[in-house]
């Protein structure tokens, strides 16, 4: 029997849950697998198919010893990996048609449930502040069903230095700048246009910010657009960051799709 806690410590592994996000890491490029633990009995034919083909070695065995770290749904399958790679943004952005620059979201869950949406509604590609993931990493996927191994991802640097290179590159790579914000700053002189009432732009990036953060200044200060969103009711307060950018989501999709 190994010892699973000595194996996680000494290596600086995460501990992914149940079978989706086991899965998901499997097949990601930017994730890394280095053992799958199943609980004695446990039928898990497509997980082991998945595991033959990257040879990632299996093992039967209880991890009560784990308890304390997983949530209650891992039904009985966890799998040790590496913390998940990120790409660097110029090759980001040479892929990339549609990217969501997301600043204020702390919350692992509601991170993942972001990623889900943008995921689904074709967004390209993520970028977002540098931070230790790791801890989080398996409640972002969880939360996610998997697609935070499926979204290419960047980050950067909280240094308003880092903030202006990755400007610097959107607009060198001729993205469009979208800031969702309710109203543009009065410095800059200019308006916030009803998301439902523009045409985004063929290369576009859209920024959000935290609810109680907001966008750094910095992304105000360059952007190349203030879009908001309708509320049907009066309403003083922002949208929570991911409900924001599900929306935003959403309607580039639809402007996208065919008719």
């Amino acid at each position: 029997m190994i010892n699973i806690l000595d194996i996680i410590d000494r290596g600086n592994l995460i501990i992914l849950e149940g079978a989706i996000s086991v899965l998901s890491a499997v097949h990601s490029e930017y994730a890394e697998v280095v053992k799958i633990i199943l609980k004695p009995g446990k039928d898990a034919s497509k997980i082991l198919r998945a595991a033959d083909s990257k040879q990632i070695e299996i093992i039967y065995q209880d991890f009560d010893e784990l308890e304390s770290r997983l949530g209650k749904t891992h039904g009985g399958i966890i799998a040790l990996a590496k913390k998940r790679r990120f790409l660097a943004p110029e090759k980001l952005l040479a892929q990339s048609q549609t990217l969501a620059l997301i600043e204020g979201i702390e919350d692992p869950y509601n991170l993942g449930y972001a990623v889900r949406a943008l995921y689904t509604q074709g967004t390209d590609g993520l970028i977002l502040p540098e931070r230790d993931f790791g801890f989080s990493e398996s409640i972002i996927n969880k939360a996610s069903t998997g697609t935070y191994y499926k979204m290419p991802t960047s980050i950067f640097a909280n240094a308003n230095e880092a903030k202006l290179e990755i400007i610097n590159l959107l607009k060198a790579d001729n993205f469009r700048l979208y800031c969702v914000n309710k109203k543009a700053p009065a410095n800059l002189k200019a308006e916030a246009h009803d998301i439902f009432n523009i045409k985004f732009a063929e290369k576009t990036a859209f920024i959000i910010g935290g609810e109680k953060r907001g966008i750094s200044k910095i992304f105000l200060d360059n952007a190349d657009e203030f879009i908001s969103i309708p509320y049907a009711k009066a309403f003083a307060h922002s949208l929570a960051a991911q409900t924001a950018a599900t929306i935003v989501a959403y309607e580039i999709h639809r402007q996208r799709s065919p008719e």
